[in-house]
């Protein structure tokens, strides 16, 4: 199987199609569509059952009810530094941010020192009425939206604070050099309060050499459009299984990127890692005893909303679901390994650690793929751990550094993608697959929801989801 996936794999090709044909592939748009129509056609063509684009419309439980997920669009964006010295900046819109007034809003920016609660708690009033610059207080080799410090918030939970403070805006920092402005999400699946902006490095760091002697004013202008009422689309697809067609093992990445590029790297990559292990693993079908389902997400970067969507749309049968793998920035490199980060339950390191010690070291002698921890709310798997399924993450383990130079920018470019890393984890994730399926017994179980909500309260996500406004969106009650 690994040798088919390395001698005619079709991952690149898929790749180079889905991104030069239908380009950022952003939340309910027809490129997204468009997108989704191509992925469920190689599906078919690998052979694969039951191959459909489902829709979803709901952001989740929000008070007892189902919510609506909202349209956006990007118009125009611009920011400009009034005193001390004048100067215009490139900036774009973060998604979900409103509109400011059509004169723009003035006020004076204050820069973030610390980006954890305990920071932002002490700067409340500070904080009130002003532009919020995230201007220096994570490492360089960090995108403002993966947290470098334990104690710093996402991105999500701290625009949650700032609009909760009364700031007039936020202006989000690239942490990479390059003049790039970086976009990413102010809230999830829903409007934001407050307008929000990413600049480049050297602009942050253009406005911080202003500041040091005096007060600095700016005004920032956003305009987009944005109502109520979403349509989007998952493609999912079937391998059954002849023993236990019942159980299914269910592996998703989302195919959707940002509207301001065509997100190869994050995550065109890894919904065609999903697409090749299902060609490569399509070829055994006849011996797998348990069901294979295979997932593109659409709507992840603004708000994690397909694997939301899914959840709340097979609510009556997760139970069937014997575990999920997501794919999220899974072969981009080849210059570091591969491995599964589990999120839940604890018990899934070691039965992952066996299944992979069986398959081997891969192509390199440290290539052995790695098994690690993290519970973080902010990948695809996360509706499913929140409904108490077993949840991993397969990906870059260690993260290669390019995986976040150009993540939710322009530049997040095919190019980028090294073919061989592609490939390697195809076939990690296709071996991998193909052992579960073939187990007379997966020894995990599901977790209670009572005790992963506990576990959240106790660790301080719960805290962070509440902040975002998010919090139990996957529960109904």
């Amino acid at each position: 199987m690994a040798g088919e996936i390395l001698v005619n794999s079709e991952a690149y090709e898929n790749l180079t199609m889905l991104c030069d044909r239908f380009g950022s592939r952003f939340f309910a748009t027809q490129q997204e569509k468009d997108g989704a129509e191509f992925l469920a056609s190689r599906l078919r063509a690998y052979g694969l059952q039951n191959v459909r684009l489902e829709p979803y419309t709901d952001f989740g439980w929000v008070d007892g009810r189902l919510t609506k997920l909202w349209n956006w669009k990007r118009e125009t964006a611009s920011l400009e530094l009034l005193k001390p010295v004048t100067q215009q900046f490139s900036c774009v819109s973060l998604t979900y941010a409103p509109s400011t007034p059509s004169e723009g809003i003035t006020a004076e920016i204050f820069n973030l020192e610390r980006g954890n609660r305990t920071y932002l708690l002490a700067n409340k009033k500070e904080i009130k009425g002003k532009l919020v610059l995230d201007g220096n207080y994570t490492k360089v080799t960090e995108t403002a939206f993966m947290r470098s410090d334990p104690t710093d918030l996402y991105l999500p939970t701290l625009y949650g604070y700032l609009a909760q403070f009364g700031a007039a805006g936020l202006i989000c920092t690239n942490r990479n050099y390059g003049g790039i402005p970086i976009t990413g999400p102010a809230r999830w699946g829903q409007m934001g309060e407050i307008p929000a902006c990413g600049i480049s490095k050297e602009t942050s760091r253009f406005i911080l050499r202003q500041m040091t002697k005096t007060p600095a004013m700016g005004k920032l202008n956003v305009k987009n459009t944005y109502a109520e009422g979403a349509t989007s689309y998952n493609v999912i697809a079937d391998l059954p299984g002849h023993t236990h067609p019942e159980e299914i093992i269910l592996v998703g990445g989302h195919f959707d990127g940002f509207d301001i590029s065509v997100g190869a790297m994050d995550d065109a990559a890894g919904a065609c890692v999903v697409l090749e292990a299902a060609r490569a693993v399509a070829k055994h079908a006849p011996a797998l005893k348990r069901t294979i389902r295979f997932c593109c997400f659409s709507g992840e970067e603004v708000g994690l909303n397909g694997s939301t969507g899914y959840v709340i749309n097979h609510s009556h049968e997760l139970d069937k679901i014997r575990l999920m793998i997501n794919t999220d920035s899974a072969g981009i490199s080849a210059k570091t390994g591969h491995g599964y980060e589990v999120c839940g339950p604890e018990e899934l390191i070691p039965y992952l650690e066996g299944v992979l010690k069986e398959i081997g070291t891969f192509d390199r002698e440290w290539e052995m793929p790695r098994v690690a921890r993290e519970v973080v709310p902010e990948w695809d798997h996360w509706a499913f751990y929140m409904r108490g399924i077993p949840t991993a993450h397969f990906r870059d383990l260690p993260t290669d550094p390019i995986d976040w130079l150009y993540s939710h920018t322009t530049v997040d470019t095919v190019d980028k993608v090294n073919v061989k890393g592609i490939k390697d984890a195809a076939a990690i994730l296709a071996l991998t697959l193909m052992r579960m399926a073939d187990e007379d017994e997966i020894p995990v179980k599901h977790t209670p929801s009572q005790k992963i909500l506990s576990y959240l309260e106790e660790n301080g996500i719960a805290e962070d989801l509440r902040v975002e406004k998010r919090w139990r969106r996957e529960l109904s009650s």
